[in-house]
């Protein structure tokens, strides 16, 4: 039984140090850069070693994608239990996207296939996109309690500021400072946040 359980731990543990090499070449090259050939070459495997832990480049991306994905979900979970107000929650969960894809960029380019971080396997279907589309929207009803359609057209507005804005941030980096850019950040969704009332 110890040595199933030692096994276990050894294979999360390869499996970890694949994807944390992933990101690492991601976040120093670009996604570009990333393939399963070097990944194998960083941690001292044979490329065979690394498929047999991933079948494809697209489902290491969508690993890491949905990690970034769930890591938002519990923080989204956070806010709505230490603010009562939509409009407090609706803003900090804003804030709390803004830091994370700028903490983590090489994660937020995979989530969004943004800047070569290309997987072609549909982020629709992941379980937890819904989930935090499911707490935005409901954030949106406490404001406006109407139609599922008009709830749909402001959550589309919400997002495509927020995430718009993020991805222009992120693209001009070189040329406006990212605490210029962030403070635009804020006024916008303190504004459409506002608008919501």
């Amino acid at each position: 039984m110890e040595t199933l359980e030692r096994k276990q731990r050894s294979r999360e543990q390869t499996r970890s140090g694949i994807v944390l090499t992933a990101k690492d070449i991601a976040r120093r090259e670009g996604w570009q850069a990333v393939s399963i050939r070097k990944i194998a070459d960083a941690i001292d495997y044979s490329a065979p070693i690394v498929y047999e832990y991933f079948d494809s480049k697209d489902i290491l991306l969508d690993e890491i994608r949905n990690e970034g994905f769930h890591h938002l979900r519990l923080e989204y979970e956070r806010i709505k239990k230490v603010y009562r107000d939509p409009e407090k929650r609706l803003f900090e969960m804003s804030i709390v996207q803004w830091q994370f894809a700028m903490a983590q960029p090489e994660i937020y380019e995979v989530m969004y296939n943004l800047n070569g971080a290309y997987c072609v396997l549909p982020v629709r279907d992941s379980v937890e996109v819904e989930a935090i589309s499911t707490i935005i929207r409901e954030i949106i009803f406490t404001f406006i309690p109407k139609s599922q359609e008009s709830i749909q057209k402001l959550y589309f507005e919400w997002w495509s500021l927020s995430h718009g804005m993020i991805t222009l941030a992120m693209m001009l980096r070189e040329r406006q400072p990212l605490e210029q850019s962030e403070q635009v950040y804020r006024d916008s969704i303190r504004r459409f946040v506002r608008g919501l009332r």
